[in-house]
């Protein structure tokens, strides 16, 4: 089995970057804190230092990357004054951010059980961070553009799907593209989807 060696002191990463690989490649079924540990090379005792079991450990990987993902979209808007400048920006960084994690897609979206409330937040139920600062960053592009609310949910769908399409793309490990996949984002967004649907509107 390969191992994988850490940094004295940085354990705790180590483990929950190593549990986002094992459980893309083993599935929650096959997931357990001696696998990790084991594929890090420690003691099957050791992740227990960090954590009590492993639902403490999958809730960290969840928190560790939605926290990154959280950081990285509210930057790339921070100080974008036009609307659609920042809707690019946005797709931009979360494009980038799968590109340098790749295996951080397939598990958020499909091993740790995040819920998101696309149209609105369900009472008790806080938005998923990263989705909130998209859904705000379409809204405020929809009212630039005169589009009328209720058209909000489609429209956030059909730009979700373009920029969260490419990411999932360039996250598949059976996709071979040599191309750039910023350069698909900005076809996309040059090719007007926003404006032809304000002609229908």
């Amino acid at each position: 089995m390969n191992q994988k060696p850490y940094h004295h002191g940085d354990l705790r990463n180590t483990l929950i970057e190593t549990g986002i690989e094992l459980i893309n490649e083993d599935g929650l079924g096959g997931f357990s804190l001696r696998k990790v540990a084991a594929k890090c090379g420690v003691s099957h005792a050791a992740p227990y230092s960090h954590f009590k079991d492993v639902q403490q450990l999958l809730a960290a990987m969840a928190d560790h990357v939605t926290e990154q993902f959280t950081v990285s979209l509210q930057a790339s808007v921070e100080g974008q004054e036009d609307p659609m400048s920042a809707m690019g920006e946005l797709g931009t960084a979360y494009i980038a951010f799968f590109e340098q994690h790749p295996a951080y897609l397939p598990f958020l979206f499909f091993q740790s059980g995040i819920t998101i409330q696309v149209d609105g937040v369900e009472e008790g139920v806080p938005a998923y961070p990263p989705f909130a600062v998209f859904r705000t960053t379409a809204y405020r592009l929809f009212r630039s553009l005169g589009l009328p609310p209720e058209r909000d949910g489609t429209m956030l769908m059909a730009y979700w799907s373009l920029v969260h399409g490419v990411a999932s793309l360039l996250s598949s490990s059976g996709v071979r593209y040599s191309g750039n996949w910023q350069e698909v984002w900005q076809v996309i967004l040059q090719s007007g989807g926003t404006e032809n649907e304000t002609d229908r509107a």
